[in-house]
């Protein structure tokens, strides 16, 4: 593969090596078939997206892939055709394979001394920067007011995906909004849900894998009436489907885990808005918990209030 600086479309004349990008990682594999092709700049980025977010991709529309690359779709699609397919499900269906093949492996530590922390710490850094500018802040803050505005909020999520859905729910209910997190699913959360109606609102947190819990409590929450507010990685996932507000996010980790980096931004981010929404209230609400948990002595004493 070649990069060509000064052109910004692609060749789409050109065709692959038989039986090129067969194995390997993502990267390897289309830089296989990108073999003696000249690579423009716009191209170029969309193997980067490609290459650093093949969760993402592996699901996501052209659309959404071009969004990425800060590309238009139709660059999305003439790569694609470059690499030999018809178009982008076709690619798509190919680093799909290529993706669930490898996404078990342990991952390779790229360049320093750091080793793989520091690799976990360069991708999730690329993902605050990516949300930083894909961001629909407009939703988030009608989320946002959704949950100040609502009787009640439910807050629901599973797996590894609480670790924001907890964050928002626990620190929004020390500021004094009626909100409360339910992660045990099944009969605890057909209770729950059976509780929610117009006036209440119900905030999911889903990315790929998603669970089938999740998606049906925004469905029963929708049909109740509640607002349905989701925050997930892709327009076009299940929960994306049954939700009023759909905030989409980041979440490509290395050595085959999932990052939550960005969705706990977003977590602080909306806390931030919220309490923002309401300062008196908010610092009225904390006091009088945080009185509450000295007189349950809930914390160890810092050396420092002993004053040593």
């Amino acid at each position: 593969m070649t990069y060509d600086s000064g052109a910004d479309d692609i060749d789409t004349g050109a065709h692959p090596p038989e039986g090129a990008g067969g194995g390997g990682t993502v990267a390897e594999w289309l830089d296989g078939l990108l073999t003696g092709v000249s690579v423009g700049p716009k191209a170029a980025h969309v193997r980067e997206v490609l290459t650093t977010q093949p969760t993402y991709c592996s699901y996501a529309t052209a659309a959404e892939v071009a969004a990425r690359a800060e590309v238009n779709p139709a660059t999305v699609v003439r790569f694609a055709q470059l690499l030999g397919f018809p178009g982008w499900p076709q690619l798509q269906a190919g680093l799909r394979a290529v993706y669930l093949d490898q996404r078990f492996d342990t991952g390779h530590p790229v360049g320093g001394d750091g080793g793989l922390l520091a690799t976990a710490f360069a991708r999730d850094a690329q993902n605050l920067k990516a949300l930083e500018k894909s961001f629909d802040f407009e939703t988030a803050r009608r989320v946002v007011s959704a949950i100040r505005d609502a009787r009640r909020t439910v807050v629901v999520a599973s797996g590894t995906h609480a670790i924001p859905a907890s964050a928002l729910a626990m620190v929004a209910a020390s500021r004094g909004f009626p909100i409360s997190y339910e992660d045990r699913g099944g009969p605890q959360l057909a209770n729950v849900l059976a509780r929610l109606g117009a006036g209440d609102c119900l905030v999911a947190w889903s990315f790929w894998q998603h669970y089938r819990q999740t998606v049906a409590a925004l469905r029963i929450a929708r049909a109740a009436g509640a607002t349905t507010c989701v925050i997930t990685d892709t327009l076009r996932s299940p929960p994306a489907r049954e939700a009023e507000h759909v905030l989409v996010i980041p979440t490509e980790g290395v050595a085959s885990i999932q990052s939550m980096t960005a969705a706990t931004s977003v977590a602080y981010g909306l806390l931030a808005e919220l309490m923002a929404s309401d300062p008196a209230g908010s610092r009225t609400a904390v006091r009088q918990v945080s009185g509450i948990w000295r007189e349950l002595d809930l914390f160890a004493e810092d050396a420092s209030e002993k004053g040593v």
